[in-house]
């Protein structure tokens, strides 16, 4: 009766391990983060205050300094709530991070501004005649990994393949040798002739995964390019993101430009990318590139496909790190359905200030 439990007792202690390696990486991460919002906040604070109310600017450095005090106590590391400790850490620096872009290009602003709907927009951003009309969500759980993940240099040897494809690869800690030989063989043909959208598990000869890959999007480079696959499962964060979309959009202000700023880990883009656009795919109507034989694009899968939700024009994706720059997505072609002279300028007007704050 004793080895079963042993084995339990085991299996917990490595899951704990693997817990608290993955809650160091992000710590890592967060804390040069909290450490860089303390300071734009602290250095900027008398001309912030003519920008925004006072009480909120005070209410900013309350929380920063909340979880800067969270970041500093060695518990969190250990704690079995780490989990929901990190995301308020995270949803605090996301909306801080989006705050000092607009605050620190000149923007006034306004925070939580309730909706017609008795929604709440997070920032109404004005600037000369531009308003802008922001929505901040933070990556959904569970979170993408962030630990550092390298390709092993082994497999490396795919990207001598002359296909212009871009590869996600995952492997476990083995197989090697002669094992290893045979999966990269596999890994070989199987690249070879994938589509967009293929993927491959390889096992082991006990049946154990030892490799996955994943074939994501096509690349200008000409050849393979194989990249960490730094998602825990592809196909279940595009949905999460693609609801987080939805319920910004539910809080949109009626009659304005709404930009949504989505903040995670580096891993998060794909999977953001793909929920807001679509899945990438081999598009046999269109014609392909000069030199190329298949064309690629978007499918219709995607918050933006088509005509829908034509009120969205704007979003954006931003790594949760320090130094890290925002990516914005514009949707065209620029369309206004039904609506006045007037009312497309004030959105022009409006969508060229998220390029100048965020692009």
């Amino acid at each position: 009766m004793g080895q079963p439990c042993d084995e339990l007792a085991g299996i917990v202690r490595k899951a704990d391990k693997a817990l608290m390696a993955r809650t160091d990486a992000q710590l890592r991460i967060l804390k040069p983060l909290v450490a860089q919002l303390a300071r734009d906040y602290g250095a900027h604070e008398r001309e912030w205050m003519k920008l925004i109310d006072p009480r909120v600017l005070r209410r900013f450095r309350r929380e920063i300094d909340s979880v800067g005090e969270s970041l500093g106590k060695p518990m969190l590391a250990t704690d079995g709530r780490s989990g929901a400790g990190l995301d308020r850490i995270r949803s605090v620096c996301a909306e801080l991070l989006v705050g000092a872009r607009l605050l620190g290009s000149g923007c006034t602003i306004e925070h939580e501004i309730e909706t017609p709907s008795g929604k709440h927009v997070d920032f109404c951003a004005r600037k000369g005649a531009a308003v802008l009309h922001v929505h901040v969500k933070r990556a959904p759980r569970p979170t993408l990994r962030d630990s550092e993940v390298t390709v092993p240099s082994a497999w490396r040897v795919l990207e001598s393949i002359q296909r212009g494809l871009t590869v996600t690869l995952s492997v476990a800690d083995g197989p090697s040798g002669n094992a290893r030989a045979v999966a990269l063989a596999e890994a070989h043909a199987f690249v070879e002739q994938a589509s967009i959208g293929d993927e491959i598990t390889l096992h082991d000869r006990e049946g154990q995964h030892g490799a996955r890959l994943r074939v994501i999007a096509p690349n200008a480079a000409g050849h393979i390019e194989l990249v960490p696959d730094l998602s825990a499962s592809f196909d279940e964060h595009v949905p999460r993101f693609q609801a987080t979309l939805r319920k910004a959009f539910s809080q949109f202000m009626p009659r304005g430009e709404n930009l949504i700023v989505v903040c995670g880990s580096a891993g998060g883009f794909e999977p953001f990318a793909t929920a807001l656009l679509g899945s990438q795919i081999e598009r046999w109507d269109k014609r392909p590139r000069m030199g190329e034989l298949i064309a690629y694009g978007r499918g219709g899968d995607g918050f933006w496909a088509g005509g829908i939700r034509n009120q969205s024009r704007l979003a954006a994706y931003w790594t949760l790190a320090r130094a890290s720059e925002p990516l914005l997505f514009l949707r065209e072609p620029f369309a206004m359905p039904a609506a006045s002279k007037a009312v497309s300028d004030r959105s022009k007007i409006a969508c060229a200030l998220a390029r100048e704050v965020f692009a």
